[in-house]
């Protein structure tokens, strides 16, 4: 699936005429796991500063890339589900201003392949493998094993003991 390679760029926090306070995004649009590109130009700002989104593993520290100019990558979680996710300052750039600097967009698709979503999609197989949702897949798997084991040990001591019989 070809991604779009097109930027969304909102005002945020501090924006004027002169363009500071946008957040740039791109791919403007993405598939869960994958990277995202975030820029902003802003020259009120002497530091970087913290940017959030549900869609984002984490929080991530936009660093000086220039004078006025900052930048950071974030990873789009493997949950994420398709729409369109409001990215946030940690803190407004002024205060009692909005904290609100762009928008992110998760394509349909799921996951990327790679190892970005591949270990966590193995977990949930291991932490769930029975597919009904409540987590107990695993002990199920460990329990039936063991009761396969014990009833295989047992038929192999009944043969025996008939063989030396």
């Amino acid at each position: 699936m070809l991604l779009a390679a097109a930027s969304v760029a909102v005002p945020g926090a501090a924006a004027d005429a002169g363009g500071s306070g946008e957040l740039t995004v791109e791919p403007g649009a993405a598939r869960p796991g994958e990277r995202v590109a975030l820029s902003l130009v802003n020259p009120e700002l002497d530091e970087g500063a913290r940017v959030r989104s549900e869609v984002f593993e984490k929080s991530v520290e936009l660093k000086s890339t220039g004078k006025v100019s900052f930048a950071a990558h974030a990873r789009i979680r493997c949950d994420a589900e398709p729409g369109t996710y409001a990215v946030h300052f940690a803190e407004p750039v002024h205060p009692g201003e909005s904290t609100r600097a762009g928008e992110v967009t998760v394509e349909k698709g799921g996951p990327i392949d790679g190892p970005q979503c591949a270990s966590k999609a193995k977990a949930k197989v291991d932490d769930d493998s029975d597919g009904d949702g409540d987590g107990k897949g695993t002990t199920t798997l460990a329990v039936a094993g063991g009761a396969v084991a014990v009833v295989a040990v047992g038929a192999f001591l009944v043969v025996l003991r008939r063989r030396r019989s």
